[in-house]
């Protein structure tokens, strides 16, 4: 009879509302815990596949780098970047420059807008002379 007497007050104890209260606020707490971790998880997910293709590309830059270093440690490497950058030749060579037709007619055009200021001073006929081809 005491064990019967017992499990009553144990279960009293257990189905009152302030002991369910207090289970449900433990498993709200654990639950906000175990979705912070989840989102903290989630952001360090996020970054480190940042980080890895940010590796990746540096590692392509890295190996870029390295080609153009080797391409510069030769003598012939060190002239064609001496001469794409500072147009410079050697002695007894000659420079030639070619000119794009469509880019000298693009700055003639640009010349003639920007000398037209004065044709309000010119006749119809000068005007006119002006802009013919």
């Amino acid at each position: 009879m005491f064990d019967f007497h017992e499990k009553r007050k144990i279960r009293r104890i257990i189905y009152s509302k302030p002991f369910i209260a207090a289970v449900f606020f433990v498993a709200a707490f654990i639950f906000m815990s175990a979705y912070e971790r989840y989102t903290i998880e989630r952001e360090m997910a996020l970054k480190l596949s940042e980080r890895v293709e940010e590796l990746e590309s540096l590692k392509m830059r890295a190996s870029s780098l390295e080609t153009d270093v080797e391409h510069l440690r030769n003598e012939r490497g060190i002239e064609e970047e001496l001469r794409s950058r500072f147009n410079v030749v050697k002695e007894g060579e000659q420079v030639v420059v070619i000119i794009d037709k469509d880019k000298v007619k693009g700055e003639e055009s640009k010349e003639k807008t920007a000398t037209s200021g004065d044709a309000k001073e010119r006749s119809f006929f000068e005007r006119l002379k002006f802009w013919l081809p």
